[in-house]
């Protein structure tokens, strides 16, 4: 998960109490800021005045919204992507359909997550099922103050085969350890790959863990629901559908023009 990026430190001078570091940082949507006088904030939000207190807390509160957005992984692209900005233009009926499921979904997510209840977004390029997954994300995190992060297939993959070298960082343990710990994960992606079998078992392992813990997963797949299902094998899919977990079909045209 990623941390806040600092883009400049830079020395400032508080009247109180005197000299510090001040970070320009980033800001999920919207202006960077300065952090500020560490020592100034930690005063205000334990200030026995509601006054000083009140915006001090609603500053830190604010911040570490901010954090767990980035942390998130969501995307630059779809940072703006909320369930209110998805668009029914291209295909009113069938649009609303799967944006009311997916904030159904999200609306819901406490009943979800004390089930494991997973989801699959599948379709055709171009669809918006990157959006509503990331809406739903941020829905979740912004609500429930949940923890929610976005990876693909490939990026999975790509991390368990990188425990294999002599000089590996993480283990293939603390690889799945750390897929299966957010409340919510999303893995987009799903089928573009060379559908091997050590690519089916990464993917088998990382939603099997997450089901087992009872934490959701979203799958987005271009593929179908019979492809899907052959590509992830049955106990995958099982495990998604289970407790009512909704497939969402986005069968219309793509947007971008996509063929």
């Amino acid at each position: 998960m990623t941390a806040p990026t600092i883009f400049k430190t830079e020395s400032a001078q508080c009247s109180e109490h005197g000299q510090y570091l001040n970070q320009l940082t980033e800001s999920f949507v919207g202006d960077h800021f300065w952090q500020g006088c560490p020592r100034c904030q930690f005063d205000a939000v334990h200030s026995p005045d509601d006054a000083t207190h009140k915006p001090a807390a609603a500053v830190r509160d604010s911040r570490r919204l901010n954090a767990a957005l980035i942390a998130s992984d969501i995307p630059l692209r779809f940072r703006k992507a909320t369930l209110d900005s998805y668009e029914t233009t291209a295909s009113p009926a069938h649009q609303s359909v799967a944006l009311r499921q997916c904030r159904e979904y999200a609306q819901g997510f406490e009943a979800n997550w004390n089930v494991g209840r997973s989801m699959m977004l599948l379709g055709g390029l171009g669809t918006g099922k990157t959006h509503l997954a990331c809406a739903i994300a941020q829905h979740v995190i912004r609500e429930f103050r949940a923890v929610a992060r976005y990876t693909s297939a490939l990026s999975i993959i790509r991390d368990v085969k990188s425990t294999f070298a002599k000089d590996a960082e993480l283990t293939e343990t603390q690889i799945y350890e750390g897929l299966t710990k957010p409340d919510l994960l999303i893995v987009d992606e799903v089928g573009v790959q060379n559908g091997s079998d050590f690519e089916r078992q990464v993917l088998f392992e990382t939603i099997n863990g997450r089901y087992e813990s009872l934490q959701p997963t979203i799958v987005i797949s271009n593929l179908n629901i019979l492809a899907i299902r052959k590509y992830l094998g049955d106990r995958v899919v099982d495990r998604l559908s289970d407790n009512g977990g909704p497939a969402v079909l986005f069968n219309w045209a793509s947007a971008r023009g996509d063929a």
